[in-house]
């Protein structure tokens, strides 16, 4: 049985002239900017239900993006999210929040002020305070220190300059370097305090109906350098040669979408749609797309309302892979399953030399992950843990996990 590229994608947007034009041949810096604003702590507390930030047009989130220095590869819909798939990594839009995730060279926190602006324009929500600051729900902007520093653009060269213009923005920010900085190696965070004016809002028994999701929030992120060369190769793409062992029907396909379709392959042929258990009653949404000569992109959904967001450089001499997800693995795969397992599932695909995990936790009690993490984990016989730290931030609890290879002499 074939697939049509009409059932393979189902965008509810997609740029073909980019998608047949980006190239990925000057070196990359991988390590991505990753910038979330919690308006609200959920849908429930949002004042208008008709006015949300899935209201806000593409047209306006293209123009934000631009002020980023990336574009709007394509988009997929469901009824919980948006997942725009960039030239430079991810978006995801949510009624109440948003996640941009960006790499290469783009100026992720130069976006701030015209969100806040076209916010409060077209949804009337005012998270301004009287010393012209901002104050939304929760704020995270953090990253893995930079392969190639000196090619960053303004404040993003220097995290103490990317902390000073968060701090124009917000009152109540705090800083952290958690990691090796002396190597190189170590990964920064930049996170404000809960606003908790914000849980006053919306209805109360939509907010008891959604308490689970609420109280269980939990984020992993894996960023893989020097990548085994045979699992980088599979990122590496030749659009003039299209894959023989390809199950796509491409007879009505335009050549506009052959990234989307090469992206689409690679998905399925090293298993990256594969990472989390699916329950019975879970439903699967992937958005791919295979850079040219070179590089790799993916916004997965499950559930509607659940993402995991793959990103990959492969050239030798600064590979890099990062893997983010909000998945909640109880909740998806009937209880089989925590992120341990995930990460042994994205190590498979990538067998990095070194690598670092943060888990971002809101209840720490109910989640069988973090317990495991914290406990002194046997990924292997290949690694060695070199960091574990652990943060109390406010209501949240991080943990940092730092491995490398033991022996790299036939990576």
């Amino acid at each position: 049985m074939t697939i049509t590229i009409k059932e393979l994608t189902n965008h509810s947007y997609i740029d073909h002239e980019l998608s047949a034009t980006l190239d990925s041949t000057e070196a990359f810096e991988g390590p991505e900017k990753l910038l979330e604003i919690w308006f609200y702590p959920d849908p429930c507390a949002i004042p208008d239900k008709t006015k949300t930030l899935r209201s806000i047009p593409v047209q306006i989130w293209t123009d934000i993006l631009k002020l980023v220095k990336c574009e709007v590869l394509s988009i997929k819909s469901t009824k919980c999210m948006d997942a725009f798939l960039l030239s430079e990594s991810s978006l995801f839009v949510y009624d109440h929040k948003i996640t941009m995730k960006t790499c290469g060279t783009t100026t992720t926190l130069f976006c701030l002020e015209e969100v806040f602006k076209q916010v409060n324009l077209l949804l009337n929500w005012n998270c301004t305070l009287d010393n012209g600051k901002f104050s939304p729900y929760k704020v995270f902007y953090s990253r893995r220190s930079f392969m190639f520093p000196s090619k960053q653009r303004s404040i993003h060269r220097n995290w103490n300059d990317e902390v000073d213009y968060l701090n124009k923005f917000f009152t109540n920010g705090k800083s952290y370097t958690v990691g090796r900085s002396d190597q190189g190696t170590h990964w920064n965070l930049y996170v404000t305090d809960t606003n908790e004016d914000s849980l006053l809002n919306g209805d109360t028994e939509c907010h008891e109906t959604n308490n689970y999701e609420y109280n269980n929030d939990e984020t992993v992120e894996i960023l893989m350098t020097g990548l085994n060369h045979k699992c980088a190769d599979q990122f590496v793409c030749n659009r003039e040669v299209k894959s023989a062992t390809s199950s796509i029907d491409e007879k009505d396909n335009d050549a506009d979408d052959e990234g989307h379709l090469l992206g689409y392959n690679m998905t399925k042929k090293t298993g990256l749609d594969k990472i989390y258990h699916e329950s019975k009653n879970s439903c699967f949404h992937h958005d791919a797309f295979a850079f040219s000569p070179c590089g790799y992109s993916s916004n997965m959904i499950i559930d509607d309302k659940y993402y995991y967001t793959l990103h990959v450089t492969p050239e030798k001499g600064w590979s890099y892979a990062s893997f983010e997800s909000n998945v909640p693995v109880n909740a998806v795969s009937d209880n089989k399953q925590d992120n341990v397992d995930v990460l042994q599932k994205v190590l498979k695909v990538f067998q990095p030399t070194e690598f670092c995990l943060t888990f971002f936790c809101k209840n720490i009690q109910n989640s069988r992950s973090f317990q495991r993490l914290i406990s002194d984990i046997d990924i292997g016989p290949k690694y060695t843990k070199i960091d574990k730290i652990i943060y109390d931030l406010d209501d949240y609890q991080l943990l940092y996990l730092r491995f490398e290879m033991k022996n790299t002499e036939n990576i």
